[in-house]
Formats: structure tokens, C-alpha cells, sequence
């Protein structure tokens, strides 16, 4: 489901610089690359001795530091109290460059280093408290496909020297519906093999 998933948005994606090519420069179809997002938010968790919802919140933001790059950074609180009470945070902080490939579409790479904190506390007890730092690469585009909609597909390579086995691929697919140069509805899936993060927020663009 997943692998299909991200084909379907790949597809979508296939015709993309000759749809921005046609959009007039008079339209409102500029992207922009420093904003601030609040966001409801879940990650799963799926490994081959257990599989958990965790459901929360993200505040997250990016500056257009000079032509063509930009730094990004996040912070996410999430947590699950089905039976033991367990709480993930994770925060994020990376560098990106975005060279323009037509009109309305930017090429994106990034690198960014993700900070995770998994705790679990019983009856008041806290039972485990786990942190782990993961590594980054991601590759895509994003881009405008009409005055109200702006596109995003990453491919991303994950890894971490905390896991025993090698690091994962993964894609992120996200959208953004624009209802001025400021405020945008936005919602974005970032999924992968063992970790899968889906948000959908409000955003202000500058």
C-alpha cells in the first residue's frame, strides 16, 4: 500500500514542469521558502515486535537564508496512553538547497538531523526513556501547480547509528492550498519501511 501510495503521487508528478511552464507570471504562483506551520500530527511506529499510533502536535518553520537555500527546523509532541503512558518528541533541524528547474517548480535537497525521545511511564513510573539520533538525505520537487495549490515529492534516506540494521528509504508527499501569499492549509505524509509521519496544519508564508 505504501509503495503504491508514493507511485500514484510519482505519476502525479511525471508532468510537472510542463504544467508550471504554462501558469502566467501574473498569477499567484510564487513558492515561498520562510513560513511558520502548526500542525495536528501522527507517527506510527512499525517494527517486527510491535506496531503503535502516537497522535499530537508539530510546530515547525523554514527561512530562505540567500538565493536558493534555506534552513528548516521542527519540533513534534506526540503520545499514546492506550495501556502504558508512552510520549515521543522529536525535533529537527537542516539545511536545504532549492535551485529553480522551470517558472514555478524548485528542485529541493536537504540534509537534516532528527533528534527522537521515546519515554514510557506505568502507574507514574517511568519504565524506559530512550533517545536516538537519526540522518537525513532527501531529494525532490516542489513547486506550483496552479495560483491555489503547491506540490512536494521527496524521495528521503534515513539512517542512524543506534539501528542494528541498515538505514530506510522512504518518500514524503505533501500539499499545500494557498488562500492568499499568506495563509495556506497544508498536510504532508512522510512514509518509510519502519516509521511513517502524517501531519495537516495551517500555515503563514512571508
Amino acid at each position: 500500500m505504501k509503495k503504491q501510495l508514493l507511485a500514484a503521487a510519482a505519476l502525479a508528478f511525471a508532468s510537472f514542469g510542463a504544467c508550471a511552464q504554462d501558469i502566467t507570471s501574473n498569477n499567484l504562483t510564487s513558492v515561498s521558502w520562510t513560513w511558520v506551520q502548526a500542525s495536528a500530527a501522527r507517527t506510527s511506529l512499525d517494527d517486527a515486535d510491535f506496531s503503535i499510533d502516537f497522535d499530537g502536535w508539530n510546530v515547525s518553520g523554514s527561512v530562505d537564508v540567500a538565493d536558493e537555500y534555506h534552513v528548516f527546523g521542527a519540533f513534534q509532541n506526540t503520545s499514546n496512553n492506550d495501556f502504558v503512558d508512552f510520549d515521543l518528541k522529536e525535533a529537527q533541524l537542516g539545511f536545504g538547497w532549492h535551485p529553480k528547474i522551470s517558472a514555478n517548480a524548485n528542485a529541493v535537497v536537504e540534509l537534516s538531523w532528527i533528534r527522537q525521545d521515546l519515554s514510557a511511564d506505568l502507574f507514574g513510573q517511568d519504565i524506559d526513556d530512550e533517545q536516538d539520533n537519526l540522518y537525513r538525505v532527501s531529494a525532490g520537487v516542489r513547486g506550483a501547480l496552479g495560483e491555489h495549490f503547491v506540490g512536494t515529492l521527496k524521495a528521503n534516506y534515513t539512517d542512524s547509528n543506534d539501528w542494528s540494521s541498515d538505514g530506510e528509504f522512504g518518500g514524503t508527499v505533501g500539499a499545500e492550498v494557498r488562500f492568499n501569499r499568506t495563509w495556506s492549509l497544508v498536510g504532508e505524509a512522510d512514509i518509510a519501511e519502519h516509521q511513517d509521519h502524517y501531519s495537516v496544519g495551517v500555515r503563514a508564508s512571508f
